[in-house]
């Protein structure tokens, strides 16, 4: 096992097959900005492996991810000035999605916000029936743009607008039958589970696996998922700059 930054970790259980591990079980495996920015480290070493054939993204102690941590939220705040062009949102995201090898998450507790983009950007998601999602930006003035375009592809523009825009969880056996998660395990089971997937993509041909993963990657529509994002991030600055609501009472 070796550890990238503090909270994550990864190792390699079987040749080939890594997992990486968020282990900041106190904070519910929130990710702080070091954290966030050490993704692309973890795929850039695993794509070097000519031998790597799947990486299993999973957290510790009963949680996937609660998503950014909140200081990393309010400091980004803090820094964004509403005048300037904004960076894209979900960079983080993305760089889990630009791994060569195939990807499998593991959400056996929350997956909320990022976490959840973080578990839904995989190739493969494995949920148990604990596990749930939550897209939670909306509720903290945040435009939920990877949402917006992951979850109408996977399970239809209605139940993707009934779960941006209420905020509501969606627990395993839900995700699983929606389309969210490709497999539903049993309470416990969803890192054996991962592991057993990565074994049968082990058994193909690794450099055909990783040809035919960027096939799938580019049946999408890359050109218009950075237009939605853009916009989002420009919905964030546009809408910091909005004086605060005044509450009204009913007389």
């Amino acid at each position: 096992m070796s550890m990238i930054c503090p909270g994550l970790e990864l190792e390699e259980p079987e040749p080939g097959i890594f997992e990486l591990v968020i282990d900041r079980p106190q904070r519910r495996n929130a990710l702080t900005e070091e954290m966030m920015r050490s993704f692309d480290l973890v795929v850039d070493q695993v794509n070097a492996r000519q031998d790597a054939a799947a990486l299993i993204v999973r957290g510790s102690g009963g949680a996937f991810s609660a998503g950014a941590d909140v200081s990393v939220v309010q400091e980004r705040r803090r820094q964004d000035a509403p005048w300037r062009w904004p960076p894209l949102m979900g960079r983080e995201a993305d760089l889990l999605a630009a791994c060569e090898i195939t990807t499998i998450s593991v959400v056996d507790g929350p997956a909320v916000g990022l976490g959840m983009g973080l578990a839904l950007g995989c190739d493969i998601c494995v949920v148990e029936p604990r596990g749930y999602f939550a897209e939670a930006h909306l509720a903290l003035g945040l435009s939920p743009t990877a949402m917006c375009w992951w979850l109408a592809r996977s399970c239809g523009l209605q139940r993707a607008a009934d779960i941006v825009l209420t905020g509501r969880r969606v627990h395993g056996e839900e995700a699983a039958s929606i389309g969210m998660a490709a497999r539903l395990a049993d309470d416990g089971r969803g890192p054996e589970v991962a592991r057993e997937i990565a074994r049968q993509v082990a058994a193909q041909p690794r450099v055909m696996a990783r040809f035919a993963k960027l096939a799938l990657r580019l049946a999408q529509d890359q050109e218009q998922m950075t237009a939605v994002r853009r916009f989002g991030s420009l919905a964030n600055r546009m809408y910091r700059s909005l004086p605060s609501p005044t509450p009204t009472h009913d007389d």
